[in-house]
């Protein structure tokens, strides 16, 4: 039997799968990965630990599944958008990994946004500018720690390492560098005149020369890989893509108008279309994994982090095993006509640079589980409220797949349905992103012909969630209170911003 990898490096897991010809899940391992606040809007990640952790995730798939790994067939890479990896000639690290939910860029998308940068290169990019974009990133340390760039020979995105793990070869991919704020969409290049646009021409150089793609044949993996993760010398390692286009290709997108939500460590919504669309209110637009179609996407750092952070802080009675069954027994047993509502943006937001979380309608009779339903339902609203910006480009909105870890609750799910008022189909697979590109990794060796053939033979609904129209009215009100709180504390932000500054 012939099998297939997938391996997903996130904002919070690394994640590795096996898939067999038919698509059927073989096993899955996963290692946590930490993140560390080294300072006030700053998000990073230990390199060296991660790269254990990927070699670990392979090590342990292999042996979980019982299987030869010479009967692996090809290995494709995903991850977490944009952020930034930086290394020396060598392929050492020169810095932590900054992730893209990182915000100490915010000030210089402020002044793009401001001196009219961004509108100007706006119809080559098709997207907006935000503080983990790769350009962002690059302008923060050229003129807060320019040293670090002096010393960076290459710098990437998580799953473009992920590959260079595997092949020892750094290259950038096709869906990813076209969603880096970086690529002249139409010429399919970076081009210098983006960079120099950013101020920042002189570190064009540093990104990868060579664009796979998400098919493409990029390497073999080495020998030093292969001694330290159990994989056979020689494997195909394709392009992969970013995490974003690998859940919704796995979900089965692969038509105009059908919608994908993952609700992750970012929350992503996303369409596809034959023709590229320029709009300064759509978040993301880039080259989807399915030749000739574009990805139009709304999403933000809004979504499932919020649910972790309530974890890390108020939910210690729990294994980590048990504490997500526990979380949405909280939420089951909590009222979901209760009052209270949160903002989700403790990392950062989709309504201004600078909006900060918050609960709203808090009275001394709540506790953990209304504070803990009130998070799942303001991450459903914020996705809503990004599916808004799209609805002007979708004919009909009937049904909607999901992906990302929160579609293992049957809880979270339901209200999703009750509060878009859809039915909401969910995949058989639990690894939507790795299964996505091992989708690839069997397009690239053969096993189909293209990822529509895939994805017709790979793709199985195991449930659906369809709306309860009482809870769904009664949402319609709670997201205009939402939406409410949003405008009310639009100003109060920029104060509460402006008290850094205050030493007095």
């Amino acid at each position: 039997m012939d099998y297939y990898m997938g391996i997903d490096i996130g904002g919070t897991m690394v994640k590795a799968a096996v898939f067999n010809r038919d698509g059927e899940e073989v096993a899955v391992s996963e290692h946590k990965l930490k993140v560390i606040h080294p300072g006030k809007d700053k998000v990073e990640r230990d390199i060296n630990d991660a790269t254990k952790a990927v070699y670990a995730v392979i090590t342990d798939v292999i042996r979980k599944s019982g299987i030869d790994s010479a009967g692996i067939r090809g290995i494709g890479v995903t991850g977490q958008a944009n952020g930034l990896y930086m290394f020396d000639s060598d392929g050492k690290p020169v810095h932590n990994a900054i992730l893209s939910s990182d915000m100490r860029a915010k000030e210089y998308v402020r002044k793009w946004a401001l001196d009219g940068t961004w509108k100007k290169i706006l119809p080559k990019i098709r997207q907006q500018v935000w503080a983990g974009n790769v350009p962002a990133l690059i302008a923060w340390f050229k003129e807060q720690e320019p040293e670090v760039l002096k010393k960076a020979q290459v710098v990437c995105t998580a799953k473009d390492y992920v590959r260079y793990l595997l092949t020892g070869e750094f290259a950038l991919e096709e869906t990813e560098a076209s969603g880096i704020a970086s690529m002249d969409q139409d010429a399919g290049e970076i081009t210098e005149e983006i960079y120099e646009a950013f101020g920042i021409e002189e570190y064009r150089k540093l990104l990868p020369g060579k664009i796979l793609g998400c098919t493409e044949i990029a390497g073999g993996v080495t020998a030093e890989c292969a001694e330290k993760t159990g994989l056979r010398e020689g494997t195909p390692v394709v392009g992969g893509q970013m995490d974003t286009g690998a859940c919704i290709i796995s979900a089965g997108v692969t038509e105009e108008n059908q919608l994908g939500i993952i609700v992750g460590t970012w929350g992503i919504n996303s369409i596809i279309k034959k023709q590229p669309v320029t709009d300064e209110n759509i978040f993301m637009v880039y080259r989807y994994c399915i030749p000739d179609m574009y990805c139009v996407m709304e999403g933000s750092s809004t979504s499932a982090t919020n649910q972790e952070w309530f974890i890390d802080n108020f939910i210690r009675d729990a294994s980590d095993e048990e504490v997500y069954n526990v979380c949405n027994k909280l939420v089951a047993d909590a009222d979901y006509q209760d009052t209270v509502l949160f903002l989700p943006f403790l990392y950062g937001s989709n309504v201004g640079l600078d909006a900060k979380a918050a609960f709203v309608g808090l009275e001394g009779r709540h506790g953990k589980k209304e504070m803990l339903r009130a998070i799942y339902e303001g991450v459903a609203f914020c996705h809503k409220y990004h599916i808004e910006r799209l609805q002007g480009y979708i004919r009909s909105l009937d049904v909607v797949r999901m992906a990302g870890g929160a579609a293992r609750s049957s809880v979270w799910m339901q209200m999703f349905s009750d509060i878009l008022g859809v039915p909401v189909e969910i995949s058989k697979a639990s690894e939507l992103g790795a299964m996505g590109v091992a989708m690839e990794a069997a397009v690239g060796t053969g096993l189909f012909r293209d990822l529509r053939e895939a994805a017709e033979k790979w793709v199985k609904i195991k449930a659906v969630y369809h709306p309860e129209p009482k809870r769904t009215q009664y949402y319609k009100r709670k997201y205009e209170v939402y939406k409410k709180i949003i405008d009310d504390l639009s100003g109060t932000w920029k104060s509460i911003e402006l008290l850094k500054y205050d030493k007095a």
